[in-house]
């Protein structure tokens, strides 16, 4: 059911009865004579609206915009885009007409008609620690709950401060099966942990597209959330997970305490890889010029780059270009891409930089039933009233991220935590479910592509790709979203 806003002689008339925005993570003021939606934080569930003369219409389900027959598909750069891994920019959604509500959007309808505008979300203040914000987070939920603890950083953070908060959740880890660096996540000295056997290959099946999804599945998002969905089931209880907190509480390089003059970055990756740079305005020239690490992280797992400028727009994970395309689709890639950066670039400026970085993120992350601490107001404020230089440091030479996080789980004793990016296990997980499924989709990609009959890619380069085998792993991202966009399209 979607709710309708009419403005009408002289006066704003609603459908009865009137949806909630509060749910949704939206706020609805509504007057005699004007209407407005609005969205100041990120988090929630999505809110979807079309506007048309004098009339707003508004739902959490795109599916009450469908007036009849399938619809349409996306714009073909939308989809590549989709293929590639790029975030779509933050108000769009493939149904023509429709857009999502934005954080720091606000709809207005009044007697001059429907507006939709930009306003800056006033930061949230506080003096509390991430620490005691996330825990605070965790007290505002319906107990028992438990905590979805991958090993990683941002995992066991929040494992810490639900002890902190005098908290005993479950710990339930998915059992993905051997994984580079082992499945055994680190003890938590207080807390158990239960172990969930999951097959990961089976979750990444694009058999299980059918086609009536109203939105294009991709795996980056669809696998995750059935994994959350298969932890709460197996426990019966509220999932949280640390998702989110990663990027939240990024930093930079240049937002390090350089030391006296900047002394620091003489001593610090990458400055010595290959020698000490001898002069400190060396070392400041290679940094305005590269991309920078934390070389805690293992090397395979990191993404492409870290631009050394922030907040970035949600990039591209996997390959940097797309196997196949056709002069067609590189071109309408190209303008979806370029439209979509400059949408994201001018959203972000409009934003406060925590509230910015979490958007972002939260648009790569996708819709989830888990709960995210990140999200929470008093998580990001808290977040937001440290300064740069708290967030990240240089030890012993090396440039380390995440300083909060690290410092809360070392004093809780924690070994072991792994620092890979987030969901680093998903490319090589996509790899080997290609290769083991190779035939079948070689066998399909032969019998027709949707994307093919819309002349954007030549489907014979995605059949090399798997038959050779040689660069199926750093194409197996692309590769998995274009099977499954494909099998979305045709149904």
């Amino acid at each position: 059911m979607r709710d309708v806003v009419e403005f009408a002689d002289g006066r704003v008339r609603r459908s009865r009865p009137a949806l909630a925005a509060e749910p949704l993570g939206a706020i609805a003021v509504g007057t005699g004579t004007a209407f407005e939606l609005r969205r100041d934080l990120p988090g929630g569930a999505p809110l979807y609206y079309r506007v048309g003369h004098g009339r707003l219409e508004w739902s959490g389900e795109p599916a009450d915009f469908h007036e009849g027959g399938p619809p349409p598909p996306p714009d073909p750069g939308t989809l590549l885009a989709m293929a590639l891994g790029s975030a779509p920019a933050p108000d769009s959604t493939p149904l023509p007409g429709v857009h999502r509500l934005a954080t720091g959007v606000t709809v207005r309808l009044d007697r001059e008609g429907v507006r939709v505008s930009r306003h800056r979300p006033e930061a949230p203040m506080t003096r509390r620690t991430p620490v005691r914000a996330v825990g605070r987070a965790l007290d505002s939920l319906a107990r028992p709950y438990a905590i979805a603890y991958s090993g990683g950083l941002s995992s066991a953070f929040v494992a810490v401060c639900a002890l902190r908060a005098g908290h005993r959740p479950l710990l339930v880890h998915a059992d993905l099966g051997p994984r580079p660096g082992g499945s055994v996540p680190p003890r938590i000295p207080g807390l158990r942990c239960e172990r969930v056997r999951l097959d990961l290959l089976e979750l990444l099946d694009h058999h299980r597209v059918t086609g009536e999804e109203p939105f294009p599945p991709l795996p980056d998002t669809e696998v995750p959330r059935l994994l959350t969905e298969r932890l709460g089931a197996h426990t019966g209880l509220p999932v949280v997970s640390g998702a989110l907190l990663d990027p939240l509480m990024s930093a930079r390089l240049p937002d390090a305490a350089l030391g006296p003059r900047g002394w620091r970055l003489l001593t610090c990756e990458p400055f010595h890889v290959s020698g000490t740079l001898p002069t400190l305005s060396q070392a400041r020239a290679l940094l305005d010029k590269g991309v920078v690490h934390d070389p805690g992280r293992a090397a395979a797992d990191l993404p492409d780059s870290q631009p050394v400028s922030a907040p970035p727009p949600p990039s591209p994970t996997g390959a940097d270009r797309m196997p196949g395309l056709t002069d067609k689709g590189r071109e309408a890639l190209d303008a979806a891409r370029r439209g979509s950066l400059a949408v994201w670039r001018e959203h972000l400026e409009a934003l406060p930089s925590v509230v910015g970085r979490a958007d972002a993120a939260s648009a790569e992350y996708g819709d989830s039933d888990a709960h995210l601490p990140a999200l929470d107001p008093r998580v990001l404020a808290s977040v937001g009233a440290l300064p740069p230089a708290r967030l990240g440091r240089i030890r012993d030479g090396c440039f380390q991220s995440h300083v909060p996080m690290r410092t809360a789980v070392a004093a809780h004793r924690v070994e072991g935590v792994r620092k890979s990016a987030p969901r680093h296990w998903l490319r090589p997980a996509a790899a080997e479910h290609l290769h083991r499924e190779r035939s079948k989709v070689i066998a399909e990609l032969g019998r027709g592509s949707a994307l093919a009959d819309l002349g954007l890619i030549d489907p014979t380069a995605l059949i090399g790709i798997l038959r050779d085998g040689r660069d199926l792993s750093a194409q197996a991202l692309v590769l998995l979203r274009t099977v499954w966009l494909d099998r979305w399209l045709r149904g």
